[in-house]
């Protein structure tokens, strides 16, 4: 695996774009609540509107900070692939029987099969029954 598939594979540019449009969103919503509050506080004539919008406020802040956990999740995910990616470079790289080119006959006679993980890790299982985790 090239170093430019590793970029690919383990990029997380878009995930920190979406983490700080997140963040605003949050710091927003709630500046628009804490607003809403002040205004519950301040004006008995109009509170049951002002009550739905804080209400909706609080239900906007709520969706926006799951999005943020699982982006999070996700970012992590992708910088643990990326270290699992660099190690395994690093060590194919710098061992002296690095293949200069990928081998079907090696894959088909070393490998015996490749399961995706729900956590989408890899688990490679080896003609001898041995397991890697990818």
């Amino acid at each position: 695996m090239s170093r430019s598939a590793k970029a690919v594979l383990c990029d997380w540019t878009a995930i920190d774009a979406e983490l700080a449009e997140l963040s605003r969103e949050i710091e927003v919503v709630s500046d628009l609540s804490r607003k809403a509050i002040h205004e519950i506080a301040h004006n008995a004539a109009d509170r049951e509107g002002l009550n739905k919008r804080n209400n909706d406020c609080l239900e906007r802040h709520r969706k926006a900070t799951e999005r943020k956990s699982v982006s999070e999740a996700a970012k992590g995910q992708r910088k643990s692939r990326a270290r699992i990616l660099e190690t395994y470079l690093r060590s194919a790289v710098d061992s002296p029987r690095a293949l200069a080119k990928f081998s079907e006959k090696l894959w088909t006679a070393a490998i015996d099969r490749v399961t995706v993980r729900p956590d989408d890790r890899l688990v490679f299982r080896f003609k001898d029954g041995a397991e890697a985790l990818g």
